[in-house]
């Protein structure tokens, strides 16, 4: 893709009568509510949108994203570099009732005149960032527990205890005839 930076407003009409494609390079900078994601050594995310009309009439935009992010790992919690790479298509509607009746395979876009393709590239970067993020098996460990290590008698007193009948209590109950009776 190319190293040149990506317009920030693109009016949807005229780029979807020229099938206008925009293609760039989004830094740090101008998506701040994800800069602590982007790789600090390549904070760059490279986008290209292309606009049009598929046979139907609807207007789409096809939205092709890379980035490389640092995420926490959930097994060794230390940063784990992930490369993102998503594509996704979307309706142009200008409300919520037209987004509703666009066909499997579009997700709406809601905008009227004019797109935010910076806002745009934040978002569709947020939906691709994984839910949870592991090294590859086998490159890191679990933090070792902060506790010392038990003594074999306490967890066999502890596995004990467990495996009690937790209905004991209501039978030394009852058989200490501490019942009222009427």
């Amino acid at each position: 893709m190319s190293a040149a930076p990506l317009p920030n407003r693109v009016n949807i009409r005229k780029a979807v009568i020229r099938c206008a494609k925009y293609s760039g390079c989004l830094g740090s900078e101008h998506l701040p509510q994800l800069a602590a994601f982007l790789d600090p050594a390549n904070p760059i995310v490279e986008i290209s949108v292309e606009f049009g009309e598929n046979e139907e009439g609807r207007q789409f935009a096809a939205v092709d994203m890379e980035a490389r992010v640092v995420l926490e790992c959930q097994r060794c919690l230390q940063p784990v570099h992930c490369k993102l790479k998503t594509s996704s298509r979307l309706g142009l509607v200008p409300d919520d009732e037209q987004a509703l009746q666009l066909p499997a395979g579009l997700e709406p876009l809601i905008a009227v005149d004019e797109v935010d393709l910076w806002e745009l590239a934040g978002e569709e970067l947020a939906l691709a960032l994984p839910v949870v993020a592991y090294h590859p098996e086998g490159e890191c460990e679990p933090p070792k527990s902060d506790r010392p290590d038990r003594s074999d008698n306490e967890e066999r007193d502890s596995t004990e205890q467990a495996s009690e009948n937790p209905f004991s209590v209501l039978s030394a109950l009852l058989d200490s005839g501490d019942t009222k009776e009427k």
